[in-house]
């Protein structure tokens, strides 16, 4: 028994000596390659135990229930396929980003996913994490050298944002409303939506007026720069924003009124679990948001980053849907 203990042990040895030697690690299926035989060699051959890769997650800000979302889709995939994670918050600060994708790069981790806030300050540091065999998704907004892009069609969603609102002027406030867009336009990638919201408000309801359009990213910032429109432009009776994150402080600013029209809207996106509860309220003006499916997401691209690395895949294209959903569907449900 002995003797053939201290032989398995011998032949193992050898083929982990082997492995080494002969991965050349200069590109990503080679680098895949060297990661799992390494493990099969030491787990019994079950390299979804243990892939013994490692991905990074890049998020804009971890706060956001739908960064948060996309996290625990990418983590749960992560962890069936034995790929170990990490996600990163670059609090919507573009030079912490760079940083943090340029420390992921020097630790030579295996995949990245990003959810960028400047595409162009990013471009060189894609190009040398795929140099070094990394393989590099894009989620939400694009980065065109990224090996996967799970981009959105920010202007087609922020048109579905603004035609939801206008749905609601023409059938609850005669056609005339008056709207304030909560944009991001600090956000080079998310300015699309904003200009989306506009044109769906007003190409859907021509009579409607956009009164103004500022800057917010969280619900602090929704709620202070509504408190602050509606002092100054009282007439206002709609809010679009950008995602239900922003939206949730328009709503709180809103219901702090003392006189509050029955018609008053606010629309959101992401329907997010605190969106959602928000539409449940007794007499909410909360009446819609937009599904992005990030859960499914961060799964997909998981799955599409592994598959690039382990099947040698060409780059690809995560395909992204979303769908509106409105108050009376959540209450009803």
């Amino acid at each position: 028994m002995k003797k053939k203990m201290v032989a398995m042990l011998l032949v193992l040895s050898l083929m982990g000596t082997l492995a080494g030697c002969s991965a050349s690690g200069g590109n990503a299926g080679d680098k895949a390659e060297q990661k799992n035989t390494d493990t099969a060699a030491t787990s019994g051959g079950d390299d979804k135990a243990d892939s013994g890769m490692e991905f990074v997650y890049v998020t804009q800000d971890s706060a956001n229930p739908y960064f948060i979302q996309v996290y625990d889709g990418f983590q749960s995939k992560c962890a069936e396929l034995g790929i170990k994670t990490q996600i990163l918050d670059s609090k919507y600060d573009v030079a912490t980003q760079v940083s943090y994708v340029e420390d992921a790069v020097q630790r030579d981790v295996d995949g990245i996913m990003i959810s960028p806030l400047d595409e162009n300050a990013l471009k060189t540091v894609v190009d040398q994490a795929k140099e070094k065999g990394i393989v590099v998704s894009a989620e939400a907004q694009p980065v065109s050298n990224a090996q996967i892009d799970g981009s959105l069609d920010e202007y087609n969603i922020g048109y579905a944002i603004g035609n939801a609102a206008a749905e609601w002027i023409k059938a609850e406030q005669g056609g005339k409303g008056r709207a304030l867009i909560l944009a991001q336009d600090d956000v080079e990638a998310v300015i699309r939506r904003g200009d989306g919201i506009n044109d769906g408000i007003l190409e859907n309801a021509p009579e409607a007026e956009v009164v103004a359009r500022q800057n917010a990213s969280n619900t602090d910032l929704g709620m202070k720069v509504t408190e602050s429109v509606l002092l100054a432009k009282p007439e206002v009776n709609v809010i679009c924003a950008c995602d239900d994150f922003t939206a949730i402080g328009a709503y709180e600013a809103v219901s702090a009124m003392q006189k509050i029209p029955d018609n008053f809207y606010i629309g959101g996106c992401d329907a997010t679990d605190e969106g959602k509860e928000k539409m449940k309220v007794e007499n909410s003006v909360y009446r819609s948001s937009c599904n992005l499916f990030p859960y499914e997401a961060g799964e997909d691209l998981a799955e599409a980053m592994y598959k690039y690395l382990t099947e040698k895949q060409e780059d690809a294209v995560v395909q992204r849907r979303y769908e509106p959903v409105w108050q009376r569907d959540v209450v009803e449900n």
